[in-house]
């Protein structure tokens, strides 16, 4: 193993889930970036590459991988998804890149839709007192803080229906008044998964901002308004951006709201 402090792979996930620090006398910021804020696996490919980047241009990083189905505070060993990734731990060394594997181990998926998993990568600094030894530093006055990100993998099914392109123009908007406050309802029924960066409503000069998500293929997703609405004009439209398979924003997109 690299020099950097013990740390078996339990106790780097559970600095990540843990929220707090691990042991600084000066604070360490997130230095591994992951290369596109999305990643899309076609079903037909045996693997694809996702590529990490230590952008700290001083200090190395150990890293740990793992993929999960959506629950945020799963630990890596617990997870159980079709899918596996090399490797899983390594170190990165400041200003280099590591490519990681993801294969499909080929266990039965929805074929009729898009299915969603998590990338999980964690990042661990070394101590302060491993870039100068002759520091003599208590450890206990130093802090060391664990880093995740978290970005999204969507498992392409061949010869699905439409293309990811043309999914916004299938969705259904309707206002849902059976509780006190007035929300936005949004109902998907392609087979790709829209995420939304920005949605308003729009009645005449007055745009009213909504809460933003991601709705799932054949599912139905409600929003909130952020400015709660007594009456709703019956003419009030629906304005919209999402985010495109490589990491981009849509133009803004109107659509009508169904009675």
């Amino acid at each position: 193993m690299p020099n950097f402090p013990t740390a078996s792979v339990r106790s780097m996930a559970s600095a990540a889930l843990c929220v707090g620090a691990v042991l600084v006398s000066q604070a360490l910021s997130a230095g591994v970036i992951i290369d596109g804020t999305r990643q899309i696996y076609p079903e037909e490919r045996r693997e694809i590459t996702v590529r990490v980047t230590n952008d700290d241009k001083h200090a190395p990083r150990l890293v740990q991988a793992w993929l999960d189905s959506g629950v945020q505070q799963q630990r890596p060993e617990n997870s159980d998804v079709p899918f596996t990734l090399s490797p899983p731990v390594f170190r990165l060394d400041s200003g280099k890149s590591q490519t990681m594997r993801l294969s499909y181990t080929r266990q039965p998926l929805p074929s009729d839709r898009e299915s969603v998993f998590w990338l999980n990568v964690l990042e661990v600094p070394p101590s302060v007192n491993e870039f100068d030894p002759a520091l003599e530093e208590s450890a206990s006055n130093q802090l060391r803080f664990a880093f995740r990100i978290r970005t999204k993998v969507f498992f392409r099914p061949t010869d699905l229906p439409g293309t990811p392109a043309e999914a916004h123009e299938q969705l259904r908007w309707q206002l849902d008044h059976s509780t006190k406050e007035t929300a936005l309802v949004v109902h998907n029924p392609s087979a790709y998964h829209v995420t939304f960066n920005d949605v308003a409503l729009v009645m005449g000069a007055r745009r009213v901002a909504v809460d933003i998500g991601m709705v799932e293929p054949g599912k139905t997703l409600r929003l909130a308004l952020r400015t709660p609405q007594r009456t709703v004009p019956t003419d009030a439209q629906v304005d919209f951006t999402y985010i495109n398979d490589f990491g981009a924003f849509s133009p803004t997109q109107r659509a009508s709201l169904q009675r």
